[in-house]
């Protein structure tokens, strides 16, 4: 229900924006992917992430496959992951957004894009919300390649249009979004809790 509630505030907040858009290449520093080449893993480590790995449109960094902090800072270089970067799926479940909200260290698969939007032109929160608008998942649908397994190439996904509304428009939006999150994150931890009680009760009352 509060997703809704945030796709619904940023119709009303910028859909009638939608002719005034730039490419998506011109709001990122970088564009790129993940590793091509698997690095050898470990029981324990840095997390190496994949698709898989994207959950409801954020980051979930549970893993069995880790890497060596030799590894991660040869990879890094590449992807220098910074909070409010943004990672999206490009191959099979393709599409769906997360944004590096903690400073917990990763890499990832070449399966996943990694972008550095350019912060004093577009905001991370926003930007997350764009690519899950109908407008840039119609043209996400257009430009997939493949019939066995669909993949959304890099050069593909630099030519999307994104409407780019005044950045302190962007910042109220990304403020409502926030605030949504913390009542997210209370509903859930008030679930937690029932749930904690149920079984409880049920442990009581039934053995």
């Amino acid at each position: 229900m509060l997703d809704e509630l945030v796709k619904s505030r940023f119709i009303e907040m910028f859909g009638c924006l939608k002719k005034d858009t730039i490419e998506l290449k011109d709001i990122c520093t970088i564009i790129t992917d993940g590793t091509h080449q698997p690095p050898k893993f470990y029981s324990e480590g840095i997390p190496f992430l994949f698709v898989s790995n994207i959950i409801n449109n954020e980051i979930r960094y549970k893993t069995d496959k880790y890497i060596s902090r030799e590894d991660y800072e040869v990879l890094i270089k590449r992807t220098p992951i910074e909070v409010g970067d943004i990672l999206l799926t490009t191959v099979g479940s393709y599409g769906n957004p997360a944004i590096v909200c903690s400073e917990q260290e990763f890499c990832f698969q070449r399966h996943i894009a990694y972008m550095k939007p350019i912060k004093k032109e577009v905001n991370s929160v926003y930007l997350h919300s764009a690519f899950l608008s109908d407008a840039v998942k119609r043209q996400i649908e257009i430009k997939v390649k493949g019939i066995a397994q669909k993949t959304l190439n890099l050069s593909e996904l630099k030519t999307i249009r994104i409407s780019l509304p005044p950045l302190d428009l962007q910042n109220r939006f990304a403020a409502f979004v926030e605030v949504t999150d913390k009542s997210k994150f209370e509903i859930q931890k008030s679930l937690e809790k029932l749930e904690t009680l149920k079984k409880a009760l049920m442990q009581q009352y039934f053995g």
